[in-house]
């Protein structure tokens, strides 16, 4: 059947002629008179449409390593890249969209891999194409279940050169290339100017501004200018004037900054120095500069220059020997020559090493021959009267024959127990080696020889007692002395006290001195008992009632964890019983 017509309304709001057919079965059908629209149009995205894209760098599934970009300096025309990852922080599977940029200078490849696994990350290839010297900026989109997330791009010049096609520098740099992180001003004399140049070099045909803090400054030096612009394509000066006013380095440190987008302020060291001598190196520069030149020192001395080659025809230069040493070594191989009979060998004596001073002693003490250096003021300062060092006790000690090999410092506790046992079982198998420490070391030795052997078997001997304790090894026990050793032992002690004696009543003869003893008590509390009695023992050690009190600590605070455990599954059973009836 025939409509009639009318008015329609459209996808995208417009209205449209619409036809009304009259069915078969009684039913209007609605037809437009357009059904595709042939005019342009723009094409609608659904992951863009309501949606809102400001988180930046991470949200509850993805991170962004890095979250900004910058393409910091480029070539034009050419390709720029830089690697960007999209890293999944979750524990669970997550797929991600990510949406090309607006302008046509950004383009981003993703070989997509679907869903991203937890760990694993999506590599973003972006690639910046620029056709002028300008600021270029863009995002990069991404569609996730949480926050959306925003990648934003950077491009700008620099003035740091670019070292080719392809690359690209840092933001800020630790030390950049256009400028020198320290400027040395050399050596100065003294109210004297030295002036030095040093360039600021643009590559790209943009102008930029800079300007100078002085953040230490230093009356001697001066920069300037402190504010200016560096041509595009050219480059510009600072010049640093240094007057020094006194003998010393002087040090001054500014800040420079360039009006560039994101550009971090460089520090700058800039010093000088200025000594006694400067003036003298100078004259002597001058001298040695005018000699190589000419040939010639004053006006009565000639030089030859053996360093460059003689002119066909020129006669050889006289070589006139100035210093009074280097004119009696001349004379003496002159006389060397005259005195020597032809086809006589050569005698040849080599300089022989000076032979260090031989050390005084004096009052008990070593002194050295040479006191200038600290060290052997220092050593002189801290010696005790009458006590060798331990270089010179041991080098005493191995002339007699009496050093024991193997006594060195800093050894670990593993060579210090091999070589008590190796000691021990030595001095075992000798007949009497433990009866009397006093006759091996007590007759005819200096006290300090007798304290170091005395002390070094009691270390050996203690380091033996705690190689028992933790190493598996046989451990024979000393036989017991017999009555003879015994009383031998006895006798020779008795005899030593004896010669002590006498000694002591030859010394008390020579003392001279009244003494007066007066009547003196001491007061003694009557009963009182110590609290403590002290045992000195120093091999006394108790390892089975330590380990048995770690074991029973460990104990404890197993059974605490366990009691708490239960109290906690208790109260949870508890709890839950008193929500099923209403209360809590």
């Amino acid at each position: 059947g025939e409509g009639g017509g009318r008015m329609a309304l459209v996808d995208d709001g417009s209205f449209a002629t619409t036809t009304t057919l009259q069915l078969a079965d009684g039913s209007q059908l609605n037809v437009p008179d357009v059904i595709v629209d042939e005019g342009p149009g723009r094409v609608h995205n659904p992951l863009t449409e309501h949606q809102v894209f400001s988180k930046l760098q991470r949200n509850k599934f993805f991170e962004i390593q890095p979250s900004v970009v910058y393409f910091g300096g480029f070539v034009l025309d050419n390709v720029h890249e830089q690697v960007v990852h999209v890293v999944n922080i979750s524990s669970v599977t997550k797929r991600l969209h990510i949406l090309q940029c607006d302008t046509p200078f950004f383009k981003v490849e993703v070989r997509k891999k679907g869903r991203v696994a937890p760990g694993m990350s999506e590599e973003l290839r972006i690639q910046f194409v620029p056709n002028e010297w300008r600021y270029y900026y863009d995002t990069i989109r991404i569609h996730s279940d949480d926050d959306n997330l925003l990648i934003p791009l950077h491009a700008y010049p620099t003035v740091a050169p670019v070292s080719g096609p392809g690359t690209t520098s840092n933001v800020a740099q630790d030390k950049p290339l256009f400028f020198p992180p320290q400027v040395d001003l050399g050596w100065c004399q003294i109210a004297q100017t030295k002036t030095k140049h040093v360039p600021i070099a643009c590559d790209v045909p943009v102008d930029f501004e800079f300007s100078i803090k002085v953040l230490h400054p230093h009356p001697d030096i001066q920069v300037e200018p402190h504010e200016g612009s560096v041509p595009g394509g050219g480059e510009t000066s600072l010049a640093f004037h240094y007057t020094p006013s006194r003998m010393a380095t002087a040090e001054m440190i500014f800040e420079l900054s360039i009006s560039q987008f994101g550009f971090a302020p460089v520090q700058c060291r800039v010093f000088g120095s200025s000594t006694a001598s400067q003036l003298r190196n100078d004259t002597i520069k001058a001298i040695t500069s005018d000699l190589k030149r000419t040939g010639k020192v004053g006006k009565d001395f000639n030089l030859q220059d053996y360093s460059r080659v003689p002119e066909v025809g020129v006669p050889k230069a006289d070589l006139t020997v100035v210093h009074d040493e280097s004119k009696g070594f001349k004379d003496k191989i002159e006389m060397l020559k005259a005195t020597r009979k032809p086809g006589e060998p050569i005698k040849i004596k080599y300089a022989q090493p000076r032979q260090p001073e031989p050390e005084t002693f004096q009052d008990g003490y070593v002194i050295p021959a040479n006191l200038r250096p600290r060290a052997a003021t220092q050593a002189v300062l801290n010696q005790v009267k009458g006590k060798l060092s331990y270089q010179e006790l041991r080098k005493q000690m191995e002339e007699s024959g009496q050093w024991v090999q193997g006594e060195e410092e800093g050894q670990d506790p593993k060579a210090k127990a091999n070589q008590s046992i190796r000691w021990y079982e030595k001095q075992r198998m000798q007949p009497g080696a433990f009866l009397d420490i006093e006759e091996d070391y007590g007759e005819g030795q200096t006290r300090q020889i007798c304290e170091y052997r005395y002390g070094f078997e009691l270390r050996m001997r203690d380091e033996y007692d705690k190689a028992k304790e933790v190493k598996w090894f046989p451990a024979i026990g000393d036989d017991p002395p017999t009555k003879e050793e015994v009383e031998g032992v006895k006798q020779r002690r008795e005899q030593r006290e004896l010669e002590e004696a006498a000694r002591w009543r030859e010394r008390q003869r020579g003392v001279r001195a009244n003494v007066i003893d007066g009547k003196k008590s001491v007061v003694h509390p009557y009963g009182g008992l110590p609290e403590h009695v002290p045992t000195f023992d120093p091999y006394m050690n108790d390892a089975w009632s330590t380990r048995k009190e770690v074991t029973e600590r460990f104990r404890q605070e197993v059974h605490k964890l366990i009691i708490r455990q239960r109290v906690a599954r208790r109260l949870a059973a508890v709890n839950a019983k008193l929500e099923l009836v209403g209360r809590s």
